[in-house]
């Protein structure tokens, strides 16, 4: 197995998987960095906002949440590309729309995905702080802009880092969904490569192993982003 691996590698296959490796990073934290906006909206509107905001934000949740992913990122591919394929057209982009439409629409499927249950992670994370806090930011004349800034913001993001944890690890197995569309992220390399080298033992092994990485990588970093912008708070909390 061994030798199969550095012929695989000679081959020029390890340089397709570690673009590959790129490409699902790329999609997952720009599809999670979309998710977290659409969670931290969402979190504030069924926590303060009007009632039937919050019931349109619960309507949202419940049915990407209810949806498999594949079909979610299908109903987005085949809902667009006909608009999206005219829209070039007529403007002579095709060979740029061709190389990235898949990766917005990979962006866009993970973000959804993602905002759906960052929504919930934050809102636990907003119902978290003290309310006392609060009171006694007003009671000494702290502005609204201020006790955003000084206590909603760092409080919610560290009481929210377990929960955000778990959907950016989501989020990047989500993302070897997309190579059904034809993106080249790390799953659709290993696939093309079994189907060229007619090793797919070797060449999926070779994929989970960058993929644990990846994914030890990013556990580590949330760990320590627990730990260091949460100093002092364990105490206070």
């Amino acid at each position: 197995m061994l030798d199969t691996m550095l012929r695989i590698l000679q081959d020029g296959w390890g340089t397709m998987l570690v673009r590959g490796a790129l490409m699902t990073v790329f999609i997952a934290f720009f599809g999670m960095l979309l998710g977290t906006v659409i969670g931290i909206a969402g979190a504030s509107i069924k926590v303060r906002g009007p009632r039937w905001l919050s019931w349109l934000i619960s309507l949202y949740t419940t049915v990407v949440r209810s949806i498999p992913e594949l079909l979610i990122i299908y109903l987005l591919f085949f809902g667009s590309i006909q608009a999206v394929s005219d829209l070039a057209n007529f403007l002579q982009w095709q060979e740029t729309v061709n190389k990235w439409f898949p990766a917005l629409v990979g962006i866009l499927a993970i973000g959804l995905i993602a905002g759906s249950y960052s929504v919930e992670v934050f809102r636990g994370a907003l119902q978290a702080i003290p309310e006392g806090q609060f009171e006694a930011a007003r009671a000494i004349g702290m502005s609204a802009r201020k006790r955003l800034f000084r206590i909603t913001l760092p409080q919610m993001f560290w009481y929210a880092l377990p929960g955000a944890n778990n959907v950016w690890q989501t989020a990047l197995k989500d993302t070897a969904l997309i190579s059904l569309v034809g993106l080249i992220e790390l799953m659709r390399a290993a696939v093309l490569g079994a189907a060229s080298t007619r090793e797919p033992l070797a060449l999926y092994l070779m994929a989970a192993v960058l993929y644990f990485f990846i994914g030890a990588a990013s556990q580590g970093m949330f760990v320590w982003a627990e730990r260091h912008f949460g100093r002092g708070m364990r105490t206070v909390a």
